[in-house]
């Protein structure tokens, strides 16, 4: 059960995230356990908690420039995908293959989770072929084989790598047609009998199997894929993000918890879309100063504007547990002078909030950037 047993001190907000400016400046700080449904402090300071002048410490926030990451994958039709942030839990990896794999894969320590954000194609799979385009997810089941097939040179998915498996997220009572209604879930068919393709003069097929974070190769005389009927509540699937509504609230700002679709042990999986803003004008459109003290957060950047601000394609940004983040209150000052202007989000963000702490790998360094969306970031009108 939750705890309703809430104190007051000092200078406060009757109602968190609505009114601030009755308390003339200063900047509301929230302080919460379990990501954003357990117990919480907010706190209402005079400074920006992130205007901090360096950092010294392994702490850091990352910001990468997705498009200066090259996996394997990239140049060669054989080559993997590149991790990018991991922890025993779960890892984030970039997949940007131009031709067809060489190979199937098949991954044997974990569920994968791909987010397609450019290209189109196809995941041939034991289950079925599952076509993709941009806002896909698709679901890959620990121990499916398959293999990804594009349809051209330009291809980008943002990988989720579950050690747990794979389930949606629980975001409360809504009925069981929000935030999206289970029939729209793609779930791949066989081709008919007489349709299936003669044999190719193809001598040897491999599958790549990843187990304990290294790869083998498994040689076969004939196409593993060669599945004629299945069945059984285990399989791979899609779901594109236009088929995600978001819950709305027109007087409350509702935290990222709100907007959960995937979740596993040890994360969750959230995507914050395209939604109306904040109606009520006490409301606060922008989210509060925050540490999220038991999760690190990854930000994926699928397209969108805040606040009239481009958001920069492919960027993925990883910020610490226990480090304060939260953009810088001139956006909350033009928001409100805004307000007309500025009254639906557009933004198209894929978020993964990790338990443990989680490493960066130092393959993916080089492509690090300032953090000019947290500290100094600028607003176009």
């Amino acid at each position: 059960m939750k705890s309703w047993i809430h104190v007051s001190r000092g200078q406060v907000l009757r109602q968190a995230h609505v009114g601030l400016d009755e308390l003339e400046g200063l900047k509301e700080d929230e302080l919460g356990r379990k990501g954003f449904v357990g117990r919480v402090a907010e706190f209402y300071r005079r400074n920006e908690p992130t205007a901090w002048t360096r950092i010294e410490g392994p702490m850091q926030p990352w910001d990468l420039d997705g498009y200066q990451l090259e996996p394997e994958d990239y140049k060669s039709a054989g080559g993997n995908p590149l991790r990018v942030f991991y922890n025993d839990d779960v890892a984030v990896w970039v997949s940007r293959r131009r031709e067809a794999m060489s190979y199937a894969a098949r991954n044997a320590d974990g569920d994968e989770v791909h987010f397609c954000h450019e290209g189109t194609g196809s995941f041939v799979t034991e289950f079925g072929d599952i076509p993709y385009e941009p806002g896909d997810y698709i679901v890959i089941p620990k121990g499916t084989t398959y293999r990804v097939v594009p349809d051209g040179t330009a291809n980008y998915f943002f990988i989720i790598e579950s050690v747990g498996e794979i389930g949606f997220a629980d975001i409360g009572p809504l009925g069981r047609h929000a935030p999206f209604d289970p029939s729209i879930i793609f779930v791949p068919s066989l081709p008919p009998a007489d349709s299936i393709p003669e044999p190719s003069s193809q001598t040897e097929w491999e599958v790549r199997i990843k187990q304990s974070g290294e790869y083998s190769s498994v040689f076969y005389p004939f196409d593993p894929i060669d599945v004629v009927g299945w069945k059984g509540d285990l399989f791979a699937f899609k779901i594109n993000i236009r088929d995600y509504r978001p819950i709305t609230s027109d007087r409350m700002h509702l935290m990222p918890s709100a907007h959960g679709i995937f979740s596993a042990k040890g994360f969750l999986i959230c995507n914050f879309l395209p939604r109306p803003a904040e109606g009520e004008r006490e409301v606060e459109r922008v989210p509060p100063f925050h540490r999220n003290i038991d999760y690190d957060e990854v930000m994926f950047a699928h397209g969108g504007r805040v606040l009239n601000s481009e958001l920069a394609p492919a960027s993925i940004t990883l910020l610490p547990q226990g480090l304060h983040h939260g953009l810088p209150d001139a956006f909350n000052k033009l928001s409100k002078e805004l307000w007309q202007r500025h009254d639906y989000y557009d933004q198209k963000l894929i978020a993964v909030d990790a338990e443990r702490p989680l490493k960066v790998a130092p393959e993916v360094r080089h492509a690090a950037r300032l953090m000019d969306q947290i500290r100094g970031a600028k607003i176009a009108d």
